[in-house]
């Protein structure tokens, strides 16, 4: 017992030294395809054997801290061994050797006691990279360390560890690569890929990442579309409105712009069932139009009817949500209006992060006294969704608050319409 103890204790020191920690940056920044940047987006970094994990900030720039354990120095620079993959497996696991000439390559595995629990063959290596596979089934759960004696002269140590239900190393599974080598320039650092993350629309992997001689990697813009899969955009009326995918929802990301202006003075400037989809612009101004889109009485939106997802004034394909949606809206951000409102807009508890991509604009209204007001502090959307005779639902956003409101206002009011894709 005490010979085990000695040799585990001299086995582990000797691990130690062999494999001291070196420290590297990897950073860069996540934009969507209109170069709007993404915070708050889940990021992990996957190297042969760990996983970083980090989240991007408000301005869509990541940084990971990547440590990782450098072969020993007694490896010459034209040798290489990589680390298992996966790790943790299930039951057998794969690690690369690369060989400047032929070599005799003997393979043993230990558990945390320092008992011998495999012995693999001596093999002979050709040069250039060779795979290993290490096949533990049978065996408790557990670390194991694998010890890798190259030609008599060289003596590696690696950690691996055996998780049933873990990962499967497939028949097809492609070769892992060394996650640090040496080279006559210094260490070369690989890195297998990086997922991004959002709990609202998407998981994107970048893969071919960079490999890199220590120090900073700077992968740059790397580009997550929040477009709708299949629709990016829609032409109606002369215009483009891009989409955007929140949860299983698809939603025009502007808000609606159609019709012919008429102005807005009294609350007898209402719009008429006349056959023209009419719109107000804040302020009686046409580049308000431009900017914030038009504003609407319920029954202009609704194209005079009063069909709970009616298609209203949205493109052929789309409609004006009802209430349903809306608190469907609502739930997937948790009640958070900061997620559906854009960066700049809002401030304090109610300042936009955007998280979701439906970049709502605090865009006003029209009153209905036929005054416009509350640009830069509020923001409706009309449902489809009938709240009485008088009144309809709508979707409200305030300046300084984070929840999302789900109210009645009279359909005389001037608000906003957003159209969501039809299922």
């Amino acid at each position: 017992m005490k010979k085990m103890l000695l040799f585990l204790v001299l086995f582990l020191s000797f691990n130690e030294c062999l494999l001291p920690q070196m420290v590297f940056i990897v950073e860069g920044k996540l934009l969507d395809e209109n170069n709007t940047p993404l915070s708050q987006v889940q990021l992990s970094l996957y190297t042969p054997g760990k996983v970083y994990t980090a989240s991007s900030s408000s301005d869509g720039s990541f940084s990971f801290i990547v440590s990782t354990d450098v072969e020993d120095n007694n490896l010459p620079s034209d040798y290489s061994v990589s680390e298992f993959y996966p790790n943790p497996f299930n039951p057998k696991t794969r690690i690369a050797i690369t060989l400047p000439n032929s070599e005799v390559v003997k393979t043993e595995v230990f558990n945390t006691l320092g008992q011998k629990v495999k012995e693999i063959t001596e093999q002979v290596f050709t040069a250039g990279t060779n795979y290993l596979d290490i096949e533990l089934k049978g065996l408790p759960n557990g670390v194991y360390i694998s010890r890798i004696t190259i030609g008599g002269k060289y003596t590696v140590l690696k950690k691996m560890m055996l998780i049933y239900g873990s990962q499967h190393l497939a028949s097809n599974s492609p070769t892992s690569r060394p996650e640090i080598r040496k080279s006559s320039t210094g260490l070369i650092i690989n890195l297998d890929s990086l997922a991004a993350t959002s709990g609202l629309m998407w998981k994107k992997t970048f893969v071919n990442l960079p490999s890199f001689n220590g120090g900073t990697v700077h992968l740059g813009n790397l580009v997550v579309e929040r477009y709708c899969i299949g629709t990016p955009a829609v032409t109606y009326e002369g215009k483009t409105y891009n989409t955007v995918q929140v949860g299983d929802q698809c939603w025009l990301k502007e808000n609606l712009d159609v019709g012919v202006m008429i102005n807005s003075i009294t609350s007898a400037d209402s719009m008429r069932n006349n056959g023209i989809i009419e719109k107000y612009c804040y302020n009686n101004n046409v580049a308000n139009c431009n900017t914030y889109g038009g504003l609407y009485q319920w029954n202009e939106a609704m194209r005079y009817v009063t069909t709970p997802g009616t298609q209203g004034i949205c493109p052929t394909g789309w409609h004006i949500p009802a209430l349903a949606e809306f608190e469907a809206l609502k739930a997937v951000v948790n009640n958070n209006s900061n997620a559906l409102v854009a960066v700049g807009q809002g401030t304090g508890a109610g300042a936009g992060t955007n998280t979701s991509g439906f970049s709502a604009l605090l865009a006003g209204a029209r009153n209905s006294d036929g005054n416009f007001g509350y640009l830069g502090l509020t923001t409706g959307f009309w449902s489809t969704t009938e709240f009485y005779t008088s009144n309809a639902y709508s979707l409200t956003l305030i300046y300084n608050d984070s929840n999302i409101f789900l109210i009645g206002n009279y359909k005389e009011f001037g608000y906003r319409a957003r159209c969501i894709k039809d299922n």
